[in-house]
Formats: structure tokens, C-alpha cells, sequence
């Protein structure tokens, strides 16, 4: 049998050819009349047969008894979570129940959704996410700009002149990073042989910093002050776009802030010649059309929202926002603009210890284990864990995980007991995206291109084997939780959802299809039966140009291009110094491999990938010297938070006084029966403090913490 649907591990989508035989996968192979996105076709897609058939697969719900995990059934489960839950929501309040979102669960709109609909029903807001680790800084800084967490603007490779990445490496990325560029790198190749001009500010001398005319190696962290002296150079030279700076506010203000620092000052603090700073102005600004992207290196560094912010100032100022060859906005069959928030219910509840606000709806990770372990009114006391991996993906990974053991209640929805589950009170299983059917409404805006496919299951879930959304949509009706409509609208979707089993007819019951199948009708954009119909996904117009503006949310429909909140922390950075910490002299950076998923598929990764960085700290030879250690040696990273221990790989495409190791690494991956456990690896995240964020999106410095190395005694 061959089914054609799309990879749902990240929002590239490739598309795929699946072929079963007997009720399991044969081969999974890139959908070459997918016009969209086939192209990126990798080995995370290649290896899901390997996932789907894990030998430590969970295959029904399992509740501790003591030490132990013994077999239970769905009904037992939901009851005991749901009188746990209803105890604790009862003693101490909804606060006192919070959620984590991994990942995966961000490409399945059913268990999304559903989770949010969960939490709605509680009154909780303490709801936490992956991509606090992250995005964070690219939802504030949409917020603050345009009115909506959830505005993306995607760059418009074929149409550009000048390329501008800035901690981005689409070599091997593939240009995906909330939103997707299909094919975006040779895309971006075949403009530069064109005669575009390609420029990549790392840190690293890069796979995709090999490939560009112009090369840039600033100090981490430091991205800011180079794109604050690009603008400052642009507004000096009166390289501006009149019109679209006549739209946005805060020009003035922006100029005045540009002109209050000299260049020679910005040029010192990211460590780059004032020529090339220079250079790369005037090739932006006087390029027929261009784009700026800062993408995950800067995100993940405390002065991620700065950057993400002076990238949109950037492209705003010379009339790249919206534009052709620029960024663009895509409202999708389903504008996020006006749905984000219809699915995701605005949260603006600061957290209770540190008293930090929402990023889109989520309080950071960062903050999960002083919420757990801080007394008081809304402590948190019960978690719900869906397709994460907090103590792995985040920081400071042994106080979370100690902080996770005191909890009242921890139930982990996945498909297998990960590091972040051991101590769970109930693992519940997890169906795989090659189990399942859906259209996620929001995800047809996450590309520059007008397209949109249905994901189709291929294969059958395990026998028993209920998808997350079941789960917790069940276990809301145990807890009478409103859902949908109220009190009478969620008891009316409980009997039909009772009878739906009784007729042994699913399509009766309720369903988050239904709200999709919905959000589609009502947008009016493509049919429903179109999508479905349609196995190589549906293109449905010619790609978006200058749509945002007339769909923006600000008080007075114009994009704010000197926000407040970063006008006063811009103003804090430039008034402090970054000198090196003497006691920890280098820079920790992050490097991430298409073969595994950050953590997720870490256990299942090829051998040649583990043996090659999955516990290795590289150098430059000239910091390996400085050090006294060598190539091979095992040695201690320590930073103010924690130490691992590495071996030492000289690698001089790094900027001296940087180290680097791999992302996603070090977790474990359990029996539940047995307890054995399989580690590969070393979590390099366990060096990052959860105390050390950016301000405003309250991400962890996952690439910049200082750090110093030291040999050990072989």
C-alpha cells in the first residue's frame, strides 16, 4: 500500500512516499510530485520506522507502584489522574497544575490544541513550553513590532539580491526555523550564482559560512551591536526607504539611539573591523532587495530579542518588510493573525516567583523548577509532560529533574519513559505522526508560498493505543472540565462522544478535527474536500506580497519600530561592558545535526553521528594550546551552574575563545518494566544556568554561557 503524506517532526514538512506491507513500514522516500517541499527529504523522516517500532515503545498506560511500573488500563488511568488533579485543583487551585509542551506537539494541531483546550478548562495558567528555549524572542519582538505573537515573515529567496544570516546555518537547517524555506539553501546557491551576495555572521566559520561571499565572526552574544552599527551607518548615509518609514512610529527614535553610540564603540564590542561593518551596509542597504534573518544561534543567547528586533528594524528602514525579495507574510488558509489566539488563549498572568510575563500564552522553561519548588499560593504541585523532554532540552537539567521528584503528580504523555520521566507517576502512551490523519490549520502560514497538504496515516497505531488528544480529552470529561462551548456545549460533546463507542461509530465523537475542518470552512480560502482530496498537497495562489499591513493588530495599525521595552533595554546594553568573566574566559556555542531531533531522536541516532560529537568539546588549536590540552584528551567544561566531562576535537573553523558541543545529547531512554536504561552521550545543557536569561524572552543563554576548560588526570 503507498500513502503520501508529509514528515512531522519539523514545520519543513517534506513531503513523503510511504510503503506498507502487512500493516508495517517497508520504505519511507521523498514525494517527488510534492512540488513543495520534497527536497529536504532527511534521515530523521528515513529513520521513523525505527521510532515507530521502538523496543522500549510504550504500548499502554503504566502507573508506579513504588520503584516500579505496572500495566493499566485507559479507564484507570483517566480516573486516578482525574481525582489526583480534581484533589489538588481543589486544595490549592488550577495554578497548582501546570503543563510542558514539547516539540512534536506543536506539528500535531490535535494534541496542541486539545492541551490548550485542557488548560482553559482547568483556570490554570501555568502553562509552559519548548519554545522558551528558543523562539521566545521571535514572539516578543512580533508582539511588540505588529500587535501578535504569531506574525512570521519569511524571506523571499528567489526574488532576492543580498542575503543577510545571522546565526543561521541553512546548510544544514534547511532554512527551517519557525516558518520553512522548501529547498532554501540551493535556492539561495542558485541566487548567488546569479549574482546575489551571500553574507553569514557566525561565530563559527560554518557549513553554510564556507559558501559565502562575505564571512563575519563577532563575539557571541554581540549580534546586536553589529546590526545597530549597520543601521546607524544606513541612517548616516540616508539609505532609507521614505515610504515605508513614513508607516511605522519610532523612526526618529530609532535614529536618535543609532547616533547616540559611535561605530568604533559598536565595531569594539562585537570585535569586527568598522570596514566590513561598513562593507556590509552599503551592500545591504543599496541592494536592489535583500533580507535580513536572525535565526537560532542569536535566539538562544541573552541578547536574542535585541537581535531579532534590529534584523526587523533592518529590513523595515530600507523597505525589505513585506516586500518582494524581502520578508514576507503569509496569512495561510487560516491567517494566524486572527486564529492564534482563537486556538492558543491569550495568557498574560506574570509567573509567581520571578514575576516574569508571557511569551505567546507560556511562562519559560527556565522558571519550571522555582515553580515547583518555591511554597506559596500556586505552587506548582501536578505536571503534565506532552512530547517533551524539559530536563534535556532546557537548562540546568539536575535541578529540574530533582524539582520534578517533589511533584504531587507527573504524567508523561509519550512514546517512550524519556530522562524527563523518571519519576512519573503514570506514563501514558503516545500514538507516531505516521499513525495519524490531520490538516493543521496554522501551519499552511509558516512558508512564503500559497501551500497547504493533509497529513495522512500510514500505518495503524499499536493496538489499544489511543492518540494524546483522546487521552486528554477524556480526561477532561472526567473532570467535567468546559471545553467547548461552555458547561452544555462540552456535556453535549460528551454524549456524543459516549455514544459514538456505544454505535462503535467514531466519527461521532468529538474530535479537534472538528475545530480545523471549522477554522477552514470559515476562511473560505480552499475547500475542505480539496485539502483531503489532494495527495501531493493543494497550491492555492500566487505567493504573498504586502499583506501584513492591512492585517496588523497595534493600537494604531502601524508597525512600532522602537518599542518601549527594547528601546530601554538597547539603552541598558550599551551603557554595560562585556568583558570576559576571568574565572570562565570562553564562550560555550551549540551545534545541532539534521540526523537526530535535539533530544528526541538522540537514542536512535546512526553510530558514525554519536561517535563523531556526541560527547566532544571542540577548540581552536590556538585555545587548546592556551589551555594546555590536545585533541583526545578528556577534559572538564565547567561553568558557574555545572561540569561535564569531554574529549577534546581541535576544530579551527571556531572563533577564538568559543567552545563547542553538540545539542540534544545525554538523555535517556527507559524500561519501563526493568528500569535499564540507555544513555548516549553527554547533555551539554546541564552547563547553562536557568538564572542566566534574556530579559525580556526569558530564554536561557544556551549559546554564550561562559565556561573554562580543564584537563583531567588520565
Amino acid at each position: 500500500m503507498t500513502t503520501y503524506t508529509y514528515c512531522q517532526i519539523c514545520e519543513q514538512a517534506c513531503g513523503l512516499v510511504v510503503t506498507t506491507v502487512d500493516g508495517r513500514i517497508a520504505a519511507i522516500e521523498p514525494d517527488r510530485d510534492n512540488r513543495h517541499s520534497w527536497r529536504d527529504f532527511c534521515v530523521k523522516a528515513a529513520n521513523a520506522p525505527a521510532v515507530v517500532e521502538h523496543p522500549r515503545r510504550l504500548l499502554q498506560p503504566m502507573r508506579r507502584v513504588g520503584d516500579r511500573y505496572l500495566p493499566a488500563t485507559y479507564e484507570e488511568a483517566i480516573d486516578d489522574i482525574a481525582r489526583r488533579l480534581a484533589r489538588i485543583r481543589a486544595d490549592h487551585g488550577a495554578e497548582a497544575i501546570a503543563s510542558y509542551a514539547g516539540n512534536p506537539s506543536g506539528m500535531h494541531f490535535a494534541s496542541g490544541a486539545m492541551l490548550s483546550l485542557f488548560m482553559n478548562g482547568l483556570g490554570s495558567h501555568n502553562h509552559f513550553w519548548v519554545g522558551s528555549v528558543d523562539q521566545n524572542a521571535l514572539h516578543y519582538v512580533a508582539e511588540q513590532m505588529y500587535g501578535s505573537p504569531w506574525v512570521m515573515l519569511h524571506p523571499d529567496v528567489d526574488n532576492c539580491e543580498c542575503f543577510l544570516l545571522i546565526g543561521s546555518n541553512p546548510a544544514v537547517s534547511t532554512m527551517c526555523w519557525i516558518g520553512r524555506v522548501p529547498n532554501g539553501w540551493k535556492r539561495i546557491l542558485e541566487r548567488q550564482r546569479q549574482g546575489a551576495t551571500l553574507v553569514v555572521v557566525d561565530p563559527r566559520r560554518t557549513e553554510s559560512a564556507r559558501k559565502a561571499d562575505v564571512h563575519l565572526a563577532p563575539r557571541p552574544d554581540q549580534d546586536w551591536a553589529l546590526l545597530l552599527a549597520v543601521i546607524r551607518v544606513i541612517f548616516d548615509h540616508d539609505w532609507l526607504d521614505a515610504g515605508d518609514c513614513a508607516q511605522a512610529r519610532g523612526i526618529a527614535e530609532l535614529r536618535d539611539i543609532a547616533g547616540s553610540v559611535s561605530l568604533e564603540a559598536l565595531a569594539a564590542r562585537c570585535d569586527l573591523p568598522l570596514d566590513a561593518i561598513r562593507d556590509v551596509a552599503e551592500r545591504f542597504a543599496t541592494a536592489r532587495t535583500a533580507v535580513c534573518l536572525a535565526r537560532t544561534g542569536p535566539a538562544q543567547g541573552i541578547n536574542g530579542t535585541l537581535t531579532e528586533w534590529l534584523s526587523h528594524v533592518l529590513n523595515l528602514i530600507t523597505g525589505r518588510t513585506d516586500r518582494t525579495g524581502g520578508r514576507v507574510y503569509n496569512p495561510g488558509i487560516v491567517d494566524p493573525l486572527r486564529a492564534g489566539d482563537a486556538v492558543f488563549r491569550p495568557n498574560r498572568t506574570p509567573s509567581r516567583v520571578r514575576g516574569l510575563p508571557t511569551v505567546a500564552g507560556a511562562h519559560a522553561l527556565a522558571e519550571l523548577a522555582d515553580e515547583i519548588r518555591t511554597p506559596g499560593v500556586g505552587q506548582v504541585r501536578a505536571l503534565i509532560v506532552l512530547a517533551g523532554n524539559p530536563v534535556v532540552s532546557g537548562p540546568d537539567g539536575r535541578t529540574l529533574d530533582a524539582a520534578l521528584g517533589e511533584l504531587d503528580l507527573l504524567v508523561a504523555i509519550d512514546l517512550v519513559q524519556r530522562e524527563s520521566h523518571r519519576h512519573a507517576h503514570w506514563l501514558i502512551p503516545a500514538t507516531h505522526w505516521l499513525e495519524r490523519s490531520e490538516f493543521h490549520p496554522l501551519l499552511s502560514g509558516m512558508t512564503a508560498e500559497r501551500f497547504a497538504q493533509f497529513a495522512r496515516a500510514a500505518v495503524d497505531p499499536p493496538t489499544g493505543v489511543r492518540h494524546e488528544w483522546e487521552f486528554l480529552r477524556d480526561l477532561a470529561f472526567a473532570m467535567k472540565l468546559p471545553l467547548v462551548g461552555g458547561t452544555a456545549g462540552t456535556a453535549a460533546l460528551r454524549a456524543c462522544t459516549r455514544l459514538s463507542r456505544w454505535l462503535a461509530k467514531p466519527g461521532l465523537a468529538f474530535d479537534p478535527a472538528w475545530l480545523a475542518r471549522l477554522m477552514v470552512r470559515q476562511s473560505g480560502v480552499v475547500g475542505w474536500q480539496t485539502l483531503r482530496e489532494a495527495p501531493h498537497g493543494v497550491v492555492y495562489g500566487e505567493p504573498p506580497v504586502d499583506e501584513l499591513r492591512s492585517r496588523l493588530t497595534t493600537v494604531d495599525g502601524r508597525i512600532d519600530a522602537a518599542p518601549r521595552a527594547l528601546l530601554g533595554y538597547l539603552r541598558e546594553r550599551l551603557a554595560s561592558s562585556c568583558v570576559a568573566d576571568p574565572g570562565f574566559p570562553l564562550q560555550l556555542l551549540s551545534r545541532r545535526r539534521k540526523q537526530t531531533m535535539n533530544s528526541w531522536l538522540a537514542d536512535l541516532a546512526p553510530p558514525a553521528v554519536v561517535g563523531q560529537d556526541a560527547a566532544t568539546v571542540g577548540m581552536c588549536a590556538a585555545d587548546a594550546a592556551a589551555f594546555g590540552v590536545r585533541a583526545g584528551q578528556r577534559v572538564q567544561v565547567a561553568s558557574r551552574a555545572n561540569a561535564v566531562e569531554a574529549v577534546v576535537e581541535i576544530d579551527d573553523d571556531l572563533r577564538p575563545g568559543t567552545v563547542l558541543m553538540a545539542q540534544g545529547w545525554g538523555s535517556r531512554v527507559f524500561d519501563p518494566f526493568t528500569g535499564e536504561a540507555q544513555a548516549i552521550g553527554i547533555n551539554r545543557n546541564l552547563l547553562v544556568s536557568n538564572d542566566d536569561l534574556d530579559p525580556l524572552s526569558a530564554v536561557p543563554r544556551l549559546n554564550g554561557t561562559p565556561v573554562t576548560v580543564k584537563p583531567l588526570v588520565s
